[in-house]
């Protein structure tokens, strides 16, 4: 149903000039195709045997698509306009039906054991999305202001692209050391180093003086946030005894971006710029404390 949305919807979008149209399809869009087969996704690789790494390959094929889009994307898209865009857009998800059939017809927890809808869900993945939904205020935040950052920072907005787009290889290389760690240090080691990487890079945003320092934040801050995530799907999936909750990592994260962004423009207009960099640290260190209360107690009811 996923992919019929996206192919669907994309395909249509080319071809609507209705603004109110338009927005109702690419809302459909969003919610019946990239939602729910986000969801879909997320859940398969709760069920695979080391999802810090696994999940830490899908954020690599995300950041790298992402950096692709970047760097081609503008010109494809002058030369062509969105329509160009939206068509093969379209036409990706159709190629990949066949791909459905390998895809499990149900969690691998649910038949392995059948106990564990009696016993409840763990309180541990609850917290495991809290802890996703708090840092993702933060981050959330933090990341739609990051631009209006380094332009108040004086820095010219062609100096901030350049910069946004170095920050994009951080991105890259926090996904590939969390698949090459993975689980071998355990859970709240990585983590807490990770965070503590997020607590510099929003430093430095708040000290900017030149693009030198805008690089630095965005490539640590890019990093630690594609560092992090694995472990928080890795321990909720742990936790997830049934695989039924697993999917609410992907609610989480959308709220939490939606709202931080929100919550960030009203600081940023009542208090300042700055201000914002405050909500992410406090979202970070809240968000730690949670993780590491969650790991703890999955420890030790296992």
């Amino acid at each position: 149903m996923a992919l019929c949305a996206l192919a669907i919807g994309n395909i249509a979008s080319a071809f609507v000039e209705n603004y109110e149209l338009l927005a109702g399809i690419r809302f459909l869009t969003g919610f019946l195709g990239m939602g729910t087969g986000y969801a879909v996704v997320t859940a398969a690789l709760s069920d695979t045997k080391n999802t810090v790494r696994n999940y830490s390959f899908t954020v690599i094929l995300q950041v790298t698509t992402a950096i692709l889009g970047f760097t081609f994307l503008p010109t494809y898209i002058a030369q062509t306009g969105i329509s160009g865009l939206l068509i093969p857009l379209g036409l990706m998800p159709i190629a990949l039906l066949p791909l459905v059939q390998l895809l499990p017809l149900g969690s691998a927890k649910n038949i392995a054991d059948k106990t564990n809808q009696a016993e409840g869900p763990s309180i541990a993945i609850w917290l495991a999305i809290g802890c996703m939904l708090i840092w993702y205020l933060g981050v959330g935040g933090v990341w739609a202001f990051v631009e209006r950052m380094g332009v108040e920072a004086g820095l010219s907005t062609v100096s901030v692209g350049h910069g946004l787009a170095l920050g994009m290889v951080g991105s890259l290389l926090g996904s590939f050391l969390a698949g090459a760690i993975a689980e071998r240090r355990g859970w709240i080691g990585p983590f807490t180093i990770g965070m503590v990487g997020q607590l510099i890079a929003l430093w430095y945003l708040g000290q900017l003086y030149q693009l030198n320092d805008l690089i630095i934040a965005v490539f640590l801050f890019n990093g630690t946030w594609n560092f992090c995530i694995p472990y928080i799907f890795g321990l909720a999936s742990k936790a997830d005894r049934d695989g039924r909750f697993i999917v609410l990592l992907t609610t989480a994260q959308a709220t939490g971006l939606t709202l931080g962004a929100t919550l960030a423009g009203t600081i940023a207009g009542n208090i300042g710029l700055a201000a914002v960099t405050y909500l992410g640290a406090i979202a970070s260190l809240t968000a730690l404390v949670i993780f590491i209360i969650a790991a703890r107690i999955l420890h030790s009811e296992n």
